[in-house]
């Protein structure tokens, strides 16, 4: 028989499960304790197992470099928090902290961009999902399990009032997805430049959070190469603070520096296969203002003694000094470097390792190891210097003085190249003339809807190409040839249609519709006849050129912009600009740099830099086509003079007036043959 409860001691009981039940209906009313991020996660925030050397509550006094960012992320004035780095700096430890802080405090959706959808789900696996089970407060929250009932999935956790969704840079489809007031981009210098030809994934992702009000945008990241890297991109938007760091001698603040670091090198001893007579574990620190010596625990002291003085005078930044005057929307932070790292384990000698053997890789010919230096040890973009790379600036102070749509005296070729976009069409009309020497007529876009083939805007790209040009001494000059690009899936329709359609009405005219190659390693030459043959017979063809009647020539990209740069900067034939052109002229013709290739280890490959159009840069490869289909490369002095001699007789009658003649002529020539008797073949049409 169990035993019964005295009176006393079930009323006892009862008030205690009443008094648990009261507790949980406040709490399911009250708001959730909104406090901010720091405290929140040594509160709360717990590293799991997995981490073993710092398993247990999150400890903020180990990076206190992060402090002053900790702030603009709780400060709903500013709107995106940009972060350029060192790579193991505890970055998506800190991330993944205050996603967690926003489920428990301040439940939305979130969605965070990674450069590619496995790399979404291993921050799930392996980051979010051990910190759940790790926290307690944040268990209650999310349901790690993988059941599909709960609606999670590999790469989306559900909770009360929001979810957290991760997805890669890679579809259309995931960047241009839900809104969502918090919107969080992983290492941006590794997502996609252009997803489906609509733009690059960062700034589709950032459009999710334009209708909030309250919205935040953060990202951070390891930068690449100078101008290339779009984490530099976006700290530039914004303050650009960086981080003094105050010497424990002579109390003298600076940025701590790659360069103040020094270590012995022996002249005699043994030599290291890699690091020489270097002595890697000699080094220290040396403050640049008196010279003070640091060891690895004074570095670590004196950042976080910075940080703790400028918090106690009042820095909510603690010690974070914005380099750029700003509204203080966008707050970014650069320069941490791993010489601010305070973890224990970290250490000079272990940099100076590596810096050693990414200067040992260079002296073999693979400068790969020092870009990786530069990028994740010091957090800064490689500064790859190329003669190949231009200055607009220079560039647009060397246009010369003649006019709009006119043909300099040296112009006897004039050729096209037209970019095409959803929106617009680029254009660039250029002459050439003996040496190859060349002149710009024309830079200009047209806007429009260039998928629709009888949109206005074609009608206005044939004023601009078959109606002459003034020449400066031969009257009236007309386009030769126009390679118009035909790349992008949405409009090749429109420009097949064109270059069909206006190929006869403008028969004097080489309309070509064209490709960037894109297996082009620097070995494709500039123009080159298709391969194809059309076949009008053949009622398998498939593809959309075939079908509208249309070759396509591949255009060897990489040797063109070669020959560009060279001719841009004055090196072999001349390179004309007119000082009067729309100024983005010269700005896009450098916007490309040769840089060391992301995909091909050891190649240079042309890329755009950061937040530039490049679409001039494309059409004067396309002009430049053209101009090889006329064999402006190839012709030899007799030949120039004769075609000067051909065009200083044609004044009597303009281009169009001479094909209308031709026109003529052939229908003439048709009715004539079809009224002709016929002979059949072994009779005799003579009367007896």
């Amino acid at each position: 028989m169990e035993p019964q409860l005295l009176p006393c001691e079930l009323l006892q009981t009862s008030s205690s499960n009443l008094q648990t039940l009261i507790d949980e209906c406040r709490a399911g009313w009250l708001p959730p304790e909104n406090i901010p991020t720091r405290e929140w996660l040594e509160k709360y925030f717990r590293l799991p197992a997995e981490d073993a050397d710092f398993a247990g509550l999150y400890n903020a006094d180990y990076v206190p470099y992060f402090w002053g960012v900790m702030h603009a992320l709780d400060d709903d004035f500013v709107e995106m928090v940009g972060l350029m780095k060192a790579a193991q700096i505890g970055w998506t430890l800190l991330e993944t902290g205050w996603i967690a802080k926003r489920i428990c405090c301040e439940p939305s959706r979130i969605l965070g961009l990674f450069p590619k959808d496995d790399k979404a789900r291993d921050f799930i696996e392996e980051k979010f999902e051990p910190v759940i089970r790790a926290t307690p407060e944040l268990a209650k929250k999310v349901d790690v399990s993988s059941s599909r009932k709960a609606g999670n999935r590999s790469n989306k956790k559900n909770f009360p009032g929001g979810s957290l969704k991760v997805f890669g840079s890679n579809s259309v489809s995931n960047v241009k997805s839900t809104p969502s007031p918090v919107v969080l981009v992983e290492e941006p210098d590794d997502t996609n430049g252009n997803v489906g030809d609509q733009g690059d994934a960062i700034r589709l992702a950032r459009e999710r959070i334009k209708r909030f009000r309250k919205r935040k945008f953060v990202l951070g990241g390891t930068p690449s190469v100078e101008d290339l890297s779009e984490v530099e991109h976006y700290i530039n938007l914004g303050t650009q603070r960086t981080l003094p760091v105050a010497c424990h001698d002579c109390g003298e603040k600076h940025v701590l520096d790659w360069e103040n670091v020094s270590w012995v090198e022996q002249d005699e001893g043994p030599v290291h296969p890699v690091y020489g007579r270097n002595l890697p574990e000699t080094a220290v620190y040396a403050c640049p203002h008196c010279g003070s010596a640091w060891n690895d625990w004074q570095r670590q002291q004196n950042i976080f003694n910075t940080c703790r003085v400028a918090e106690e005078e009042g820095d909510k930044f603690c010690g974070w000094v914005p380099t750029v005057n700003t509204d203080g929307v966008i707050e970014t932070f650069k320069g941490l470097s791993e010489l601010y790292v305070c973890i224990p384990g970290t250490s000079l000698s272990s940099l100076v390792k590596d810096f050693l053997e990414a200067e040992h890789e260079a002296a073999a010919g693979d400068e790969a190891g020092r870009i990786i230096f530069q990028n994740s040890k010091l957090g800064k973009p490689y500064a790859y210097r190329s003669k190949d790379n231009l200055n607009h600036e220079q560039l647009q102070a060397l246009a010369d003085d003649y006019p709009e749509l006119t043909v300099p005296k040296g112009g006897l070729i004039v050729t096209a190249g037209v970019d095409v976009q959803h929106d617009r069409l680029a254009i660039i009309i250029r002459a050439f003339g003996r040496n190859e020497e060349s002149w710009l007529v024309l830079w200009k876009e047209i806007a429009g809807d260039c998928v629709d083939k009888a949109d206005p805007v074609w009608d206005e790209l044939d004023q601009l190409l078959f109606n002459g040009f003034e020449h400066e001494t031969l009257g009236r000059i007309y386009l030769s040839a126009a390679s118009i690009d035909s790349s992008d899936g949405g409009t090749n329709h429109a420009v097949y249609h064109y270059v069909r359609t206006r190929s006869k009405k403008h028969r004097r005219v080489h309309l070509m519709a064209i490709k960037g190659d894109s297996n082009d390693n620097g070995k494709r030459e500039i123009f080159r006849l298709p391969s194809a043959k059309l076949d009008h017979n053949n009622a398998k063809r498939s593809t959309k050129a075939d079908i509208h009647g249309v070759l396509v020539y591949l255009v060897g990209t990489h040797k063109a912009k070669d020959l560009l740069s060279k001719r841009l900067q004055g090196t072999g034939a001349f390179m004309h600009s007119y000082k009067d052109a729309r100024a983005d002229y010269w700005e896009q013709v450098t916007a490309e740099v040769k840089a060391p290739s992301k995909k091909l280890r050891g190649q240079m490959t042309w890329q755009c830099r950061s937040g530039r159009r490049n679409e001039g840069t494309d059409c004067e490869v396309y002009a430049l086509h053209a101009a090889m289909s006329q064999k402006v490369h190839a012709k030899t002095s007799a030949q120039w003079d004769a075609l000067e001699s051909s065009l200083s007789q044609k004044d009597m009658f303009s281009a169009e007036l001479e094909t209308e003649v031709e026109q003529k002529a052939t229908k003439r020539k048709r009715q004539s043959s079809a009224t002709r008797p016929r002979r059949k073949r072994g009779f005799s049409t003579q009367v007896r």
